[in-house]
């Protein structure tokens, strides 16, 4: 092949994208369940690199690729985290149910559909120390397809009733359900105010760079991927501001 001709051949490869399809469960291959390696990379006194795993995530899916459980291990705070998943009948998940190692209440998340299509979440919780609540909210364009969602928070402190946080993230998505940019608004500290914009290339997340409530540039996070035969990804590391910061890894169990 001439160099005219190999020329040619790499322009025609400029833009082009075989995107995966994606099952319910984020992967090109039916699985029974996932686990998670979180894993922390850091600079000891001598500046040699330590990596210290600080969370495991299981989570299990059934028949309909759909997750069912998770467990989650918290080992820098040894605490763990349950998520139970409950379906319809339409086979959309109406209810989260999760259990913390340090709290005896459960939280529970409702999901409320119009038709098919996800239009708010709703949770609420309380303890001794404080009363928390939690409202989803979903958008669609014309095609049903995902176009905006938002989560506001509320911490209140049950002794004094004070708002300890109200924060409201708007996250806004492509025409591939992929979120783009979200916008975080910490109405208690203003200061605390943030912006996040997200890049993909194929539908895999390859940068992310976060603003201050200045608009000030703060923190560029860019990944790098490992992927197994499949084409789902095994390995990512989170690489902020230059510095190899987090690596995950995740085991695969196919069906």
């Amino acid at each position: 092949m001439n160099r005219l001709l190999i020329l040619l051949f790499s322009i025609s490869l400029i833009g082009c994208c075989n995107e995966p399809k994606l099952l319910n469960n984020g992967l090109t291959q039916k699985t029974t369940q996932i686990t998670e390696y979180t894993i922390e990379v850091k600079n000891d006194s001598l500046n040699n690199k330590i990596q210290d795993t600080l969370v495991i995530t299981e989570k299990k899916y059934n028949e309909n690729d759909q997750i069912i459980s998770r467990h989650q291990r918290n080992l820098f705070a040894d605490e763990t985290m349950d998520i139970e998943f409950i379906y319809n009948n339409d086979k959309n998940v109406k209810r989260e149910i999760v259990t913390l190692s340090n709290d005896s209440s459960n939280f529970i998340v409702d999901y409320l559909y119009k038709d098919t299509l996800l239009i708010e979440t709703k949770s609420e919780s309380k303890n001794d120390i404080f009363q928390f609540k939690q409202i989803g909210g979903y958008k669609y364009n014309s095609d049903n397809e995902l176009k905006e969602s938002s989560i506001k928070q509320i911490y209140i402190d049950v002794e004094t009733n004070d708002t300890i946080t109200n924060t409201l993230e708007i996250s806004k998505y492509n025409n591939k359900e992929f979120v783009t940019e979200s916008k975080l608004s910490d109405f208690t500290k203003p200061e605390r105010n943030r912006n996040t914009e997200y890049k993909y290339d194929c539908g895999i997340l390859m940068e992310m760079k976060e603003f201050n409530s200045k608009d000030s540039l703060t923190s560029k996070t860019e990944y790098k991927y490992v992927f197994d035969k499949f084409e789902n990804w095994i390995k990512r590391e989170s690489i902020e501001n230059d510095n190899l910061n987090y690596i995950r890894t995740r085991k695969i169990e196919y069906k």
